[in-house]
């Protein structure tokens, strides 16, 4: 169910971004056989990232911090942190988990990862998601970076009732898991998620931070009348506009056993959650809503999006309105005239994906739904004096594919400096069917066309781009992030700013370099040789022996093989290889001339091993040592 978290919070994920077509531990060197049994065998394939950006927030202009995720130099999993300081985006630091954590921690198929961020000061935020542990158990996971700087993740102390996970024979422990995170003031924030009590059901949850310091978790209120049995509550987005009060959307399940909006608003250690708003007059008896997201212009006065169910199943985009602290009957979007309509069994799907208020009664949420022709297309929905107003259909690039060649656009975020500058980030197909990323800004309380976001200079003529966030500090002051891939097919994260207005250059987001660990792991691969090479008769005839050599940084390689004779180690092969660039490199060692004596009349022999690498540039030398019998 926290996995379920992760999958609301990215809504249009399923729909179109590139990860559809799409360090290391923190555990110290113990034995060099457990090194040997967790480093992957190498690989033919080059090395590729894998950048997913999920998140963004701006203290101020030129001031942000992002989140996502990436895959080390060997395939693992990792969490990242960016910073932007006045303007200049530094290089990402990979997340360190809390101490105990498994090789890949942030490993999305497991539900890990990081999901959502505050930042209510310059260089001062907070990024909460999940990491699995070394015992196969999820835990929630909170980062916090001070004056610039990211420190280790801290988990976090659950509600009383908590069921106490046991480690699993297979697979991971989905326990526990958060989904958003809002800040009032720096040390001061409160996030949401959900977790398993001991009655074994899913209990929506609330994290407070006073003073820097996390309390433990409280269990969500729940409306009156909610099931005792089967419970699924979750809390999937937070919006706090002032220090005496937050307000939550999540879904939970009544006593009927329908999925209902869970609304719930408080502070500290006080929570009262909002009977159900009347469902939408066309929504199923089950109407199975789902607000994703909500935004609060001041305290009592918030707008919630998401979607719900008609009785034909179709999924249809879900408002809900919050006025002087009481929330009014939630509402269907009204479709563009070009919609398909939903009197059909699968004809119509809409997502109200994102909302945004800087003003109460003058919010703002963008999505997507289908045309008559099948297509995806971006949904634009405007509130005037607290009432919302048909979607309109975005303006896409004039190099959109249209009519019946499959179209898929979309939006994921809206974000408004004020009320009528707002800019909302997602994707559309071009005419060279790539993905693109889509900017759609709003001028004056006039939506704009939609242009195409500009990409790196080395990004591929084939894309699976997308502009995944967005945050504006001030009308025409953006900050973007998105994924896009490069001309080596690597999928690799981008930065793009908008200032007064005018967008300038995208800029690649410079990942972790490899840490000591990760370099000890790629080494430990080439202690033991790993095909049917590795045999006496081979290595005589060879000479030698060739390792495949999967290499996570710039520098050089070595190996050795020495064996005892007469009570003496003597070497008998060697073999170096020196990396430009991360991937699989070949390692040649050839047999000394003792080496070659000795195998010449044996049919075993022990032998010890060393590998190490030196970083290009750096007098740092990594080390490992390992033991094999050659037959």
């Amino acid at each position: 169910m926290a996995g379920r978290a992760l999958a609301g919070r990215l809504t249009l994920t399923p729909f179109y971004a590139p990860g559809m077509n799409r360090r290391a531990a923190a555990w110290l060197l113990s034995t060099v056989v457990s090194l040997a049994a967790l480093a992957p065998a190498a690989s033919a394939v080059q090395i590729n990232p894998a950048v997913q950006l999920t998140a963004l927030s701006c203290a101020s202009t030129g001031n942000c911090s992002a989140i996502g995720s990436y895959d080390d130099g060997l395939g693992h999993s990792q969490a990242l942190l960016a910073t932007e300081t006045a303007g200049a985006w530094h290089p990402s630091v990979e997340a360190q988990a809390p101490a105990g954590a498994a090789t890949t921690p942030f490993k999305s198929a497991d539900g890990g990862g990081l999901v959502n961020i505050a930042c209510p000061a310059a260089g001062n935020c907070v990024a909460v998601g999940r990491y699995t542990a070394a015992n196969h158990v999820d835990h929630a996971v909170i980062f916090t970076e001070s004056g610039g700087t990211w420190h280790r993740g801290v988990g976090v102390r659950l509600p009383a009732d908590a069921l106490p996970p046991k480690p699993p024979k297979a697979g991971v422990v989905d326990n526990v898991g958060l989904s958003s995170v809002a800040c009032t003031s720096v040390g001061n924030c409160v996030a949401v998620g959900d977790y398993r009590d001991d009655a074994e059901v899913w209990e929506a949850l609330i994290l407070v931070e006073r003073n820097g310091r996390w309390l433990r978790g409280i269990r969500a209120p729940l409306p009156a009348g909610a099931s005792v049995q089967g419970q699924a509550a979750l809390l999937l987005s937070i919006s706090c506009r002032a220090a005496n009060g937050c307000s939550a959307a999540g879904d939970y399940v009544d006593a009927h056993g329908h999925q209902q909006a869970l609304l719930v608003s408080g502070s500290g250690s006080h929570w009262s959650a909002a009977q159900p708003p009347q469902a939408p007059a066309d929504a199923s008896t089950d109407p199975t809503i789902a607000p994703g997201s909500i935004a609060c212009a001041a305290a009592g006065q918030c707008s919630a999006v998401g979607t719900y169910l008609n009785p034909l199943q179709n999924s249809l985009g879900l408002l809900l309105n919050e006025s002087a602290g009481s929330w009014s009957g939630a509402a269907g979007v009204v479709l563009p005239a070009d919609a398909a309509p939903a009197g059909t069994v699968g004809d119509q799907t809409v997502v109200l994906s994102s909302v945004a208020c800087p003003q109460a009664g003058a919010c703002s949420s963008v999505g997507w739904y289908f045309d008559n022709y099948g297509n995806g297309q971006p949904l634009l929905v405007s509130q005037n004096d607290g009432v919302w107003q048909p979607g309109v259909r975005a303006q896409l690039p004039a190099n959109a594919v249209s009519g019946l060649q499959k179209q898929s656009a979309g939006f994921d975020w809206v974000s408004c400096a004020t009320a009528g500058n707002c800019l909302a980030t997602g994707v559309y197909t071009d005419i060279g069917y790539n993905s693109q990323g889509l900017l759609v800004s709003e001028v004056g309380g006039v939506w704009q066309p939609g242009v195409e976001s500009p990409l790196p200079a080395n990004a591929a003529m084939l894309q699976y781009a997308a502009a995944n966030q967005s945050d504006c500090t001030g009308a025409g002051d953006c900050t973007v992030i998105g994924t896009y891939n490069d001309r080596l097919d690597n999928v690799l994260g981008y930065t793009l700013s908008e200032r007064s207005g005018n967008w300038g250059p995208a800029s690649e987001l410079t990942l972790p370099a490899p840490n000591a660990t990760e370099t000890r792991l790629s080494l430990a691969a080439i202690l033991t040789p790993g095909h049917g090479g590795a045999k006496l008769a081979a290595i005589r005839k060879a000479r030698g022996y060739r390792y495949q050599y999967q290499a996570v940084e710039a520098g050089t390689a070595r190996s050795s093989w020495s064996a005892d004779l007469h009570g003496r180690r003597r070497l008998i092969a060697s073999g170096s290889v020196r990396v430009k660039a991360p991937g699989t490199k070949e390692l040649k060692l050839k047999l000394t001339a003792l080496g070659t004596r000795l195998l010449a009349d044996v049919k075993r022999v022990h032998v010890s091993v060393t590998a190490s690498f030196r970083p290009r540039g750096s007098r740092r030398v990594e080390r490992v040592r390992g033991q094999f019998t050659l037959n």
